[in-house]
Order: C-alpha cells, then structure tokens, then sequence
C-alpha cells in the first residue's frame, strides 16, 4: 500500500506522505533536492530540502516503530527438527561508515532467524554504542549464535534469565570460566589435550556480578583444533589485528575454536554445537548484501540525528526486500533461496522503482520543469554542481530513451 500512495498536490500533511519522501531519499540515494523535486513535478506534495531535511532529524522514532512492526508481525514457522526444537538465532553488529568518514558514523544490530534467513529483530544506533545481548528480548527455546564480542557475563546471563540458550565464541579475557569446583579453569590448557579434530566438552560455568548480587550461570566448554591450513589463516588474522602486541598465547588460541554454552548435553551435543556455530556466517552475508547490493554505505548526512534516520529508512526497505523475498509471498519453491543475494539483486531495483513517484514513459517530458524548479531554488539552498550533474546524467538517457 504505501508503494502505491497518491496525494493531491499540496504539503506534506500525513506521516504516510512524510514516508514517501524518506522512501525516495534514502532507497534511490537520491539528494534532497532532487528528492522533493522529483515529488512535487509528479503532482506530489511540496517541500523544500531544508524542511524535508529538518524532518528526517526527528523521524527516527517513527521509522524505528515501523521496523519493529516489520520484525514483530513476522509469522513464527516451525523450527527445524534437527536442532532439537530450538529457534536458531544469530546476532552481529556491523559499522556504517560515510565516503570519507574517518571512523564508524553509526552501527546496525541485526538478529538472524536461520531456518528461513528471515531478520527477526534490528535495532539502529550510534557508532559509540556497542554490541551486547542485553540490547534484544529472548524467548525460551532459542539458542542465540554470537561470537567473540558478545562473550561477557551480563549478557549470557541476560539470556538465561529470559529462558533462552547461548552458544558464543569464547573470548578468554570477557568471559572467564569456573570448573566444578568454582576454581579458575584455564580453557587453552584444557584444550591443548585434544586430539586431532575431535570436538571436546566439559562442564564450566560464568559468574555474572551485578553490584552485591552475584549469579552461576553453568554451561558447557566444547573446542575443536582447527585443521592446519584454516589455524594458519586465523593466526595471521591475529597478527594483522594485534600487530607487534601478538603474543605467542594469542596464536596459539587462534588454532582452536572455544564456545561456551548453555545449551544442555542431552539436547544439543557438543558436535552440534560447533555444526551449530559454523551457521553464524550467514548474519556475516546479510550485512554484505545490504551494503553492496542496497547501498548502506551511502549515508549522505553528518549529522547523528539524520543519520540514524536514514539508515533506519534503509532498513525498513531492506525488511520489506526481506518480505517479498518469504516463503509466504514467494511460495515453496523459491529456487533462490540457497543463494539469497540473487533475489535481492533482482527485487532491491524493483522496490526503488516503486517507490518512484515518475515512471519512465513520462520521464522525459516532465524532467525540463523538475530541472526549471531546481534552478529557481535560493542560491544558498542549492549547489549549483548539482544541476550540472542532474543535466548530465540524466537529460541525454531519457531524450534517446523516451524521445
């Protein structure tokens, strides 16, 4: 429905008219002006760039609701019987960054539901702002999939304390780990006793402090060593994070994979464990398909405020490629499914089209007035590099295409 919205030609008056506009802006990477353009000369409602501008400062609580009404009205199928009635999760954090950024501008938190690749929750916010368990509700009979950045106490317990279950990546400083005998349990030693690529596991157990409160969240250690050639790979993944500061422990670390669990032995063994994490790279793919495919990259602004605006617009888009591309919508035999940025290369542009308010049959003859309504904007409204560009660019494709 709101593909296909109409208005009369007068100012933004609805939130669903603010929307188009924000739609427009962000999924066609398409500059202010040239955004409120576009709408008015294809008898859309006027606005000027500063105003749409100083809209997008404060649209971020209601692009975030609609994200969240986009994760929370998701249907809950069935989870895979082989995973022992669990509801795969997996979560990752990934930086935006701007052209020419010096460092992050914001940050994108995405929760993965893995039998069906669809994002079950997401959550847009300020690059000082990291990745933790506590950001997410849990529900029993998920197991939540992280890696080494989740690995601290507060937030395994978070999700326990939810009635949910974590497999993450065992970061040996964040997450110390107690033995049965609530002694210090030095996980590299324990792992150097295992032999060839067998998966080990024993009991250990995490304490989470929280002012004169303690919690013993018990769990399982599992580790695999790694073949030779993929520790050789991870050891020089080290070496180019850590530089001269590598030490000797840290490489030999690199060779082995460490998870903590609190999944139960009798429910998820300790080969599924690590069958289990080897699936946390398809969250890995999701963030690459949104920023080569749909251009999360582009963030126009320097402002927090209207970034985080644009980049929740872009996830709304995305979530709305996400539904499309369902079963529900798409049918069982999806033919795309195993290799998902093939449908999103074909249905991202078709999204953008819709959202166009002109379509290309008349692109041509209303192109002179958007071109005379960008001329006639104030001089310190507009750079003049940007009609230059605009006539450039598109004028002698639409006169051939559209004569």
């Amino acid at each position: 429905r709101l593909l296909n919205l109409q208005w009369p030609n007068a100012k933004v008056t609805s939130a669903e008219d603010l929307l188009r506009f924000i739609l427009l802006h962000v999924g066609a990477d398409l500059p202010l002006r040239q955004t409120v353009a576009t709408i008015a000369e294809s008898g859309g409602p006027e606005l000027t760039a500063v105003a749409l501008h100083q809209k997008m400062r404060r649209a971020q609580p209601y692009l975030a609701a609609l994200v969240e009404q986009m994760t929370t009205d998701v249907e809950r199928e069935a989870v895979p019987e082989r995973w022992a009635g669990y509801e795969m999760l997996c979560l990752d954090g990934s930086v935006v960054c701007g052209p020419g950024a010096e460092g992050a501008d914001a940050r994108i938190h995405a929760v993965l539901r893995l039998h069906d690749l669809r994002v079950y929750d997401v959550h847009v916010t300020g690059a000082v702002e990291g990745e933790t368990l506590r950001r997410f509700m849990w529900s029993p009979d998920q197991l939540v999939i992280v890696d080494r950045g989740y690995s601290n106490a507060p937030g395994v317990a978070h999700v326990v304390n939810e009635g949910a279950d974590v497999l993450v990546r065992l970061n040996r400083g964040a997450l110390p780990l107690l033995d049965a005998n609530d002694e210090t349990l030095d996980p590299l030693a324990w792992s150097r006793a295992l032999i060839g690529q067998r998966v080990g596991e024993r009991t250990a157990s995490v304490v989470h402090r929280s002012g004169k409160n303690s919690q013993m969240v018990h769990g399982r250690l599992v580790a695999v060593r790694l073949p030779e050639k993929e520790a050789g790979e991870a050891r020089e993944r080290v070496r180019r994070e850590h530089g001269r500061r590598t030490s000797a422990e840290q490489l030999e670390a690199a060779g082995y994979v460490m998870l903590f669990t609190t999944s139960p032995a009798n429910r998820l063994s300790a080969s599924r464990c690590v069958d289990a994490y080897r699936l946390r790279w398809q969250i890995e793919l999701q963030f690459k398909r949104w920023k080569s495919l749909c251009h999360f990259d582009r963030l126009p602004n320097y402002r927090d405020d209207t970034i985080r605006s644009w980049l929740t617009a872009k996830v709304l888009l995305a979530l709305l490629l996400d539904r499309i591309g369902s079963p529900e919508i798409s049918g069982p035999r999806r033919a795309l499914a195993r290799q998902p940025w093939k449908l999103t290369a074909i249905v991202w542009p078709l999204i953008l089209s819709a959202v166009m308010p002109l379509r290309l049959a008349h692109a041509a003859e209303r192109l002179p007035a958007i071109v005379d309504r960008l001329d006639a904007l104030d001089g310190t409204d507009i750079d003049d590099r940007q009609i230059a560009i605009a006539r450039k660019r598109f004028t002698p494709k639409l006169t051939k295409l559209c004569p």
